[in-house]
């Protein structure tokens, strides 16, 4: 069995569709159809039960299926091991974050890495925390910067970095606007501008259950995937919102940042390193102790207008 071959078989069972198959492969369909024909002449069993209106696996073609991703992701793996040694004094990490990772640790490590004695070279990208699983299931990133919880297993190893808190954030002419500190409980009645649920589904369920607790349910009228876009449609005047506190250097007019007092315990947002733990990227220990040291190392604090005051945020705009 060769790699194409299995490269064929997989693009089959993943679509269930020898047409739609044929046309992601960039061949014509009967050549298609001989080369699976031939593979399972070669292996001495069916792979698909094919009649006129559906393709589905057999047994041993799921099994196969199982294997010949493991094995397409160890010859990717192989091929990036075998390029990864051969650069001497410059090596490239791709690396995938979620945004919060952008606000204090990917930018301190970043710097880090460009200033050791053999700088790091970085192919960056945002992208979700479940992506990021896949992108290190495929050997498509070295290292991912996402928010637990998550099913970790012997392909995948994490180093919890920091559990963030968050601010509630309102509309600049909110009622509660001029307050120096805010219960979650008080929000709870008000309606919230949020992540989207499957983003991060155990948080979103962190503040449903705190709201919940407070005696409502909890009110989403608008969602969006990025803070930037959560905080402008507070600013709209949609709803009140939560960012992250080390996301204060994020301003956007006509928003007010109030600290939440008492805080709860049970909402934190935890950022942790991803990475298969098989890798052998001369980079990737580098790039961990680099990240740890962004996340313990005292970041500096800037104030608000009217420095001194013991609320933190002012209104912006």
């Amino acid at each position: 069995m060769e790699f194409q071959q299995l490269k064929l078989f997989l693009a089959v069972a993943d679509a269930l569709h020898f047409g739609r198959a044929a046309q992601q492969v960039g061949m014509a369909q009967p050549h298609l159809s001989r080369a699976i024909a031939r593979l399972e002449e070669e292996i001495g069993v069916r792979l698909f039960d094919r009649t006129s209106r559906r393709v589905a696996l057999t047994a041993a073609g799921e099994r196969l299926r199982e294997e010949g991703i493991d094995l397409l992701q160890g010859e990717r793996r192989a091929r990036e091991a075998a390029r990864a040694a051969g650069q001497q004094r410059r090596r490239r990490l791709r690396i995938a974050y979620v945004s919060a990772a952008l606000y204090r640790a990917l930018p301190a490590a970043l710097r880090h890495l460009s200033a050791v004695a053999e700088p790091v070279e970085f192919a960056l990208q945002e992208a979700t925390t479940n992506e990021q699983l896949a992108l290190i299931a495929a050997g498509e990133i070295d290292l991912g910067i996402g928010h637990p919880p998550f099913e970790t297993h012997a392909r995948l190893a994490s180093v919890l970095l920091a559990n963030d808190r968050f601010d509630a954030v309102l509309p600049a002419d909110h009622r509660l606007a001029g307050r120096m500190a805010i219960g979650l409980a008080e929000l709870a009645a008000e309606p919230l501008v949020l992540f989207p649920e499957a983003q991060g589904p155990a948080l979103y369920a962190a503040i449903r259950d705190r709201c919940r607790l407070a005696g409502h349910a909890m009110q989403v009228v608008a969602t969006a995937p990025r803070l930037h876009g959560q905080l402008s449609l507070v600013a709209a005047g949609l709803g009140i919102g939560l960012a992250p506190t080390q996301s204060r250097s994020l301003a956007v007019a006509g928003t007010v940042r109030i600290p939440l007092k008492p805080y709860p315990a049970a909402l934190v947002l935890p950022l942790a390193a991803l990475y298969d733990p098989r890798s052998r990227h001369p980079a990737l220990p580098l790039a961990l102790a680099a990240l740890r040291r962004a996340v313990t190392t005292p970041a500096a604090q800037s104030g608000p207008r009217g420095a001194g005051r013991p609320r933190p945020y002012a209104k912006n705009g």
